[in-house]
């Protein structure tokens, strides 16, 4: 096992794998999209949907989080590079052990125990980040604080699954309790961790080095990280709680919106062009934390709650919205994809056009609206996907293959 771990080295072929995923995730969604319509034979759409959500959280987002820190805190420790390429080469395995098992069985003892061993490989990453000297020694404000929230956050979303498993093992009947603690996991992992960390790294790129950091930035830095604590009950809204978790919801994402504003008005200066996916990103964060304000109005957040498209819509808009495409653009700046804006264009309007569909199709409703053959077109909407993806994994074998003519030792480029 150790060999074969070996030879899944996230400096020889990082990017490929990450990128390899990205297709094989696109392909998942566009059948679990097809399934709205037809039917595959022998396929499960909730062992699909499960297989999905799974390996994007692993094979696709997680993964990009562990290269792009690999990237950016090179550490010279040799034992400290050994725990990130084995915690690479696990995280590889898991993803695709879970992608295989959720789709073939589901919630069986194989996939909990592989979905179990991920959070492990989670604490594994956290240890390992909070010894990296150069992490530690880093004197960016933002990406540090930010870094450190979404640590902690990848931390505590393991609480989610352990109170599930208590619940369900204590058969306790009530069903409220146990889907929040399935949304704590999700709250954490996505708004938290994934984030937050993505976030960091977008400053991390695009911070001038002498950017200078005041009271007021760590202030606001730090007050996005902690009212991502109290925004976890927005996913307990589906219930009709007191009204006072309505209030809750209500300052904290208020909060959120304010100081991801404020956090960027006060760094513009400091920070250099962006790029045009860190544009839409930026975009995309500031129409999610907007949106969780209105998700507090009680009208608003039952009628949302209520709606499978606009759930879908809000979650893809964080995915593919913001992370996505954050992480694209920090891996081409990294120099793992080659500038490619035709095909970034390509990609943003197919996500402009799949969340107007799912956002707008459920607005037209109020109105007693319905768009024609809706399906249909969002189907032929995610068939665009997997291609997309696979014109970038091509890029990263090109640029692979550059590097090891150019430098058969180091794949990773040492500097932006």
């Amino acid at each position: 096992m150790r060999a074969f771990l070996d030879t899944i080295s996230y400096k020889k072929s990082g990017a490929v794998w990450l990128l390899f995923n990205f297709v094989v995730l696109a392909i998942l969604g566009a059948m679990l999209r097809y399934m709205h319509s037809f039917s595959i034979p022998n396929v499960n759409y909730q062992f699909l949907l499960h297989s999905h959500s799974h390996f994007a959280f692993s094979g696709w987002m997680f993964l990009a989080i562990i290269l792009l820190f690999f990237y950016y805190f090179k550490e010279d420790n040799r034992l400290l590079q050994k725990h990130f390429n084995q915690i690479f080469a696990l995280t590889i395995l898991v993803s695709f052990g879970m992608l295989i098992s959720f789709f073939l069985t589901g919630y069986k003892t194989i996939s909990i125990i592989l979905s179990t061993s991920f959070i492990f490989i989670g604490y594994w990453f956290a240890f390992v980040v909070f010894k990296s000297k150069a992490f530690v020694n880093s004197k960016n404000a933002p990406v540090s604080i930010l870094l450190k929230s979404a640590l902690f956050f990848l931390v505590i979303s393991s609480f989610g699954p352990y109170s599930l498993g208590y619940l369900k093992g204590a058969e306790f009947k009530d069903m409220a309790l146990q889907q929040n603690a399935i949304y704590f996991y999700l709250h954490f992992q996505l708004n938290g961790f994934m984030q937050l960390a993505l976030l960091a790294f977008f400053f991390k790129s695009y911070l001038k080095s002498t950017a200078s950091f005041n009271k007021s930035i760590v202030f606001w830095t730090k007050l996005l990280a902690i009212s991502t604590l109290p925004l976890y009950a927005m996913f307990t809204l589906w219930d009709k709680p007191s009204g006072w978790v309505y209030i809750l919801v209500f300052i904290s994402a208020l909060v959120h919106f304010i100081a991801w504003l404020m956090l960027l008005y006060k760094l513009k200066v400091d920070l250099k062009p962006l790029g045009f996916l860190a544009k839409i990103a930026v975009l995309a964060v500031i129409l999610q934390f907007f949106f969780q304000i209105l998700v507090a109005i009680p009208v608003i957040g039952d009628w949302a709650f209520g709606s499978r498209n606009l759930i879908i819509g809000y979650v893809h808009l964080i995915t593919l919205g913001s992370l996505s495409p954050i992480i694209i653009d920090l891996f081409t700046r990294a120099g793992f994809i080659k500038p490619m804006h035709q095909l970034n264009y390509a990609f943003v309007m197919f996500i402009v056009v799949y969340l107007v569909f799912l956002f707008g199709s459920t607005f037209l409703t109020l109105f007693k609206t319905y768009i024609p053959n809706l399906e249909l077109y969002l189907l032929i909407t995610n068939l665009l996907l997997p291609i997309i993806g696979l014109v970038y994994f091509i890029s990263a074998i090109g640029r692979q293959k550059y590097c090891e003519t150019e430098n058969k030792n180091i794949i990773i480029p040492n500097n932006l």
